[in-house]
């Protein structure tokens, strides 16, 4: 066990000893206050030395310990403290008084007199100390004021039955209205100690409930004392001293427990059973006042009829505030239930309660259904290299750009870990590859910014799927397909947007008629070369841009075949014997060794003319034969294109960055010169629309070696 520990222990012992202490002391007293009452009565000296001196002996002990108390605790219960060490000086201040009067007057102090007013002021003190430190400013709700003010109506009532009522007196002067004011200001503290207690919206303090304790009885002292005076005169070897003297000790208590416990103002969980116990303490109180109203007097008091009027109408309007909460409740409940608490976006589970009833819609009005799904790339790498902190940041900012870039109309939530879903109703395939554009722009524009001031760039591969109108849409479908669609854009080199149904899918290996064992010798040469240009990639986006260009099916599959194998002819540059040839064509000596394996190994002499003609320049001014123009067949001039936006992007200094405006800056630097500028224009645009992105090194190893 460590010295931590083992101090713990002996800490709360020292507490209960201290607290144990202070109580059997204060008893000691009073059964030694009760002794010297009954010993002196005899003795007028030694009954007011008793009465007036000894008399001050707890509350003194009670204000400095109520300064104490006011500097240990914290907060509201330091401000409670702070008050009732005010009031406790003032009754000490008043006593004090009281005594001098006593001493120096010849038949007491009179009534009023200044010991009264530091009583009242005493009073003052103690009752915003209640009201502000635990009261009804604590209750934090309509409901809770509304259940204090019930029980302190029920409370008062009985108070006022029980206590006030029997003081009324006949005839009204100064002397009976100070004296009637003493246990009403003591009913009203208690009255609304019961009522915050009972109200269940706090944890009370014991220390409070200890001095809600000493003001009962203060109360029932007070009343005591208030008919004393009427029948007879008040004596300072009175019993009523005894209950002003258990009320200072109960002060003393309380205060050491305040001081030596961390007692919080902090809200109360507010058991269920609970919430009615105001309304039926209240409606039982009143209905006790007015049983015995019946039975004694066989009418009902003004006081109960007021109190029971001041009921209903508190019934009345709980039942409104009741409602109105437990809807704002609901709808909280509802809120949290259905919101990302990391990013504020809505979760999946609201995206798939959405998607049910817009699929529903869609087939109704004969509408498009859209799916746009974002996975952050390299995402575990940022926490890995980061932390998590970085990486919560960075999602945040993420579903930040994602809100500002999507419509009104769209729904943007966090589908789980870094992926997020976007739905998009009545948007067609084109609208929703453009938006997912955007989407994967948003994400690559800028780099997250953290508190150091370094920035962390991310980039995104964004899947879409489309279910046309007209149609029964299969939600399960749809999800998977986007969901396919990522997987793709990964496969094909991430920072990407690929789209199920609004555009021709890649076309596999296999779609391309060509041998296993030449795509795969073609795939050695691409990695044993390392120059960054995979061939998957290049031929994806060669026959998008054939596709954008109005080329037919099989312009699009013969430009897709001939840049996935284009490199093959430079397995010449791999064997240490082959050196340049003495006019230093050796793009030229690589393009015709790729055409002759083509038409020997693949009898496709189509796809070798396209790539013995990928090194021409448009404008005839360069390349091995040195044609240009229309002489140059359309899908050559697309693969070049193609391959040299992969070697631009692949010699940049960040190749799992966004892709840079440097990169397409080139492209149309040589628009018109090296390459065709209608060629650049349709690839430019599909780099702006986020169909093209970056490639990656995977993609030049997707095949295995053949049979």
């Amino acid at each position: 066990m460590t010295s931590d520990e083992e101090a713990t222990p002996s800490r709360r012992v020292a507490v209960d000893r201290v607290e144990l202490g202070t109580a059997l002391a204060g008893v000691a007293w009073l059964v030694l206050y009760a002794v010297l009452l009954v010993v002196t009565r005899h003795s007028p000296d030694l009954s007011r030395f008793v009465g007036e001196v000894l008399y001050l002996t707890p509350i003194a002990a009670a204000s400095v310990l109520s300064v104490w108390a006011a500097r240990r605790t914290h907060r509201r219960v330091r401000t409670a403290w702070r008050l009732l060490a005010a009031s406790n000086f003032l009754w000490l201040a008043g006593e004090s008084i009281w005594a001098f009067y006593t001493y120096t007057t010849p038949g007491g102090a009179p009534v009023p007199s200044i010991a009264d007013a530091v009583y009242l002021m005493s009073y003052a003190m103690a009752l915003p100390a209640i009201v502000i430190g635990l009261g009804l400013v604590l209750v934090g709700r309509a409901q809770g004021l509304i259940d204090a003010v019930l029980v302190a109506a029920g409370a008062a009532a009985i108070g006022w039955q029980l206590v006030i009522g029997p003081l009324l007196p006949s005839d009204w002067n100064a002397a009976t209205l100070v004296t009637f004011i003493y246990p009403v200001l003591s009913v009203s503290i208690v009255s609304i100690l019961v009522a915050v207690l009972l109200s269940g919206s706090r944890n009370i303090p014991i220390s409070m409930i200890l001095v809600g304790a000493g003001y009962g009885i203060s109360a029932v002292t007070d009343a005591s004392y208030a008919y004393i005076t009427v029948v007879r005169q008040y004596a300072s070897s009175s019993w009523v001293n005894l209950g002003w003297q258990a009320e200072a000790v109960l002060l003393c208590l309380a205060a050491v427990v305040a001081a030596r416990r961390r007692e919080t103002d902090k809200p109360g969980a507010i058991d269920p059973d609970i919430t009615l116990l105001p309304a039926v303490v209240a409606v039982l109180a009143v209905g006790g006042l007015a049983a015995a109203d019946l039975i004694l007097v066989g009418r009902l008091s003004e006081v109960t009829l007021a109190v029971s009027a001041i009921l209903l109408l508190g019934l009345l309007v709980r039942q409104v505030v009741a409602a109105r909460d437990r809807t704002r409740l609901n709808q909280q409940l509802r809120t949290a239930a259905v919101t990302d608490p990391l990013t504020g976006l809505h979760n999946r589970r609201f995206f798939q309660e959405m998607i049910v009833l817009e699929a529903e819609r869609a087939v109704r009005r004969r509408s498009p259904l859209s799916l746009v799904l974002v996975d952050i790339d390299h995402f575990k790498a940022v926490n890995d290299t980061y932390g998590h902190s970085v990486g919560d940041l960075a999602l945040t900012d993420v579903a930040q750009r994602l809100r500002r870039a999507v419509r009104a109309s769209d729904l943007v939530c966090r589908y789980g870990g870094e992926e997020f879903v976007c739905l998009l109703p009545g948007t067609d395939a084109a609208g929703a590859a453009e938006l997912a554009g955007r989407l994967r722009a948003a994400v690559s524009s800028a780099p997250v910014l953290l508190r150091s001031g370094d920035g962390v760039e991310l980039t995104a591969s964004v899947g879409v799927a489309t279910a046309d109108p007209g149609t029964q849409i299969d939600i399960d479908a749809l999800v998977n397909a986007a969901d396919a669609a990522v997987y793709r854009a990964k496969d094909l080199g991430r920072d990407q947007v690929v789209a199920s149904a609004w555009q021709s899918q890649p076309a596999a290996d296999g779609d391309l008629a060509l041998p296993p064992a030449l795509v795969w010798m073609s795939d050695r040469v691409e990695r044993a070369l390392g120059d960054g240009s995979p061939g998957p990639a290049v031929s994806r986006w060669a026959r998008q841009t054939a596709e954008r260009l109005g080329l037919d099916e099989t312009a699009q599959r013969n430009a897709a075949a001939a840049a996935r194998v284009r490199d093959i002819g430079r397995i010449l540059d791999l064997g240490s014997a082959a050196q340049a040839p003495p006019d230093g064509d050796a793009d030229g000596r690589g393009a015709r060794c790729g055409a002759r394996l083509l038409v020997k190994l693949a009898d496709r002499p189509d796809l070798a003319q396209l790539v013995a003609a990928r090194y021409e320049w448009f404008d005839g001014s360069g390349g091995p034969a040195g044609c240009g123009g229309a002489d140059i067949p359309i899908e050559s001039r697309i693969i070049a294109v193609c391959d040299a936006w992969a070697r631009i992007l692949a010699a940049g200094p960040a190749p799992d960055g966004p892709v840079a405006a440097e990169s397409r800056r080139e492209l149309l630097r040589c628009r018109g010169t090296r390459f065709d500028p209608a060629v650049v224009d349709a690839f430019v645009a599909l780099v702006d629309e986020g169909v093209v992105g970056r490639p990656t090194a995977s993609q030049g190893s997707p095949t295995t070696p053949p049979p």
